[in-house]
């Protein structure tokens, strides 16, 4: 009687199971419904991570960079059957007791996958002064801070991705967009922060009903306000937008008073192809580096116009082996760091026709404002 309420229950469940997969898996999907998990507590805790595959899948959690330790990430159940409905799967974290670390967690089958990106503050990271140059507002951030009656004073810098855009008016000269961390649009406009008919680089009119699109890298300079004490924004052509994807609309003369920005340096190499220019002054911020060495006395590294690196290094400008102040040696390997400003003496080129380029040889004029 036993085997056969055993073989009874064996038969309904396998039915059951039938009914669930029997679905077609001929366009196999996976999906998230989140991008990232931000995580501003460095203290140990869990999160639900729900996302759809209609085929069998596993979890593999994996550092984002070199530096960050993901053992104590875990993520239960790990792995299962597809299905037409959500999944839902608990990621438990331990307490980060150094840096902010980030990983991705990949939803995993056998023809297609997808992914979240984790970060997790931690116990030993700097304390950082929000909405500079190097630390740029995160808008998440910022928009916590104005709806919290702390909003910042003076010019601030706000660095995120396009999630939304209202308008890009060339009759107006400006525009107005929202940003998030992730690109993701909240149902709430007001928990994504809104760049109010900002201006283009240097404060000129927008001219370009292009300029920007959702999903674009975008950093914005100004002042901002909680209008009726509810909207988080910029103040209304108050702000400027410096760059979309490390690179602002061109602008400048490459004179030592209106310097060209990466913008318009780029521009130019593009313009003249292999051959040199004339000597010339572009300023930027220094996104990457590539060698400082005082063996050779020089550098190489890439500047864009708000301190944001691109995938595509042929984007931006690459400053080729460029000296020290009146082209002196680099005499250490320390001299220039990422997020500095520099205003930089040169020829442009755009090497091998792909390279924008300063050439070798170029110097430093300005280095955070300062002539030494």
């Amino acid at each position: 009687m036993k085997i056969k309420n055993i073989l009874l229950g064996m038969t309904m469940l396998a039915a059951v199971a039938c009914n669930e997969a029997s679905f077609d898996v001929k366009d196999p999907q996976v999906s998230t419904f989140q991008t990232a998990y931000a995580l501003e507590s460095a203290e140990a805790g869990t999160f639900a991570l729900t996302f759809n595959a209609n085929m069998p899948w596993y979890i593999v959690v994996s550092p984002a960079n070199a530096t960050s330790e993901v053992t104590d990430i875990r993520v239960t159940p790990s792995s299962g059957e597809g299905s037409l409905r959500p999944i839902t799967v608990t990621v438990k974290y331990g307490a980060n007791a150094d840096l902010r670390r980030e990983a991705i967690i990949s939803i995993v089958t056998d023809a297609t996958g997808a992914a979240v990106r984790f970060s997790q503050a931690g116990k030993n990271d700097p304390t950082e002064i929000k909405g500079t140059i190097q630390t740029p507002y995160a808008p998440n951030d910022l928009v916590k801070d104005m709806l919290a009656d702390k909003i910042p004073t003076g010019d601030v810098y706000i660095r995120g991705i396009v999630s939304k855009v209202k308008e890009i008016s060339a009759s107006y000269g400006n525009a107005t967009f929202w940003l998030t961390d992730d690109g993701v649009h909240p149902d709430d406009d007001n928990a994504a922060f809104q760049v109010y008919r900002a201006k283009d680089f240097g404060m000129s009119n927008v001219s370009s009903e292009n300029l920007l699109k959702v999903g674009d890298v975008v950093t914005v300079l100004g002042k901002v306000t909680l209008y009726n004490g509810k909207t988080p924004e910029t103040q209304q052509n108050q702000a400027q937008i410096l760059a979309v994807n490390g690179v602002g609309t061109p602008f400048g003369a490459g004179t030592e008073d209106l310097p060209y920005n990466v913008g318009m340096a780029v521009n130019r190499c593009q313009e003249t192809g292999t051959t040199n220019t004339e000597e010339l002054l572009v300023k930027g911020v220094i996104a990457k580096i590539k060698e400082i060495s005082p063996s050779y006395g020089n550098a190489t590294y890439w500047i864009t116009d708000d301190g944001y690196m691109p995938a595509t290094e042929t984007s931006v400008l690459q400053v080729f082996r460029g000296k020290w102040f009146g082209g002196e040696n680099f005499t250490a390997e320390d001299l220039l760091k990422v997020g500095d400003e520099v205003v930089i003496s040169g020829t442009l080129v755009n090497y091998n026709s792909t390279t924008p380029e300063m050439n070798a040889g170029n110097k430093l004029v300005l280095l955070n404002g300062k002539t030494e």
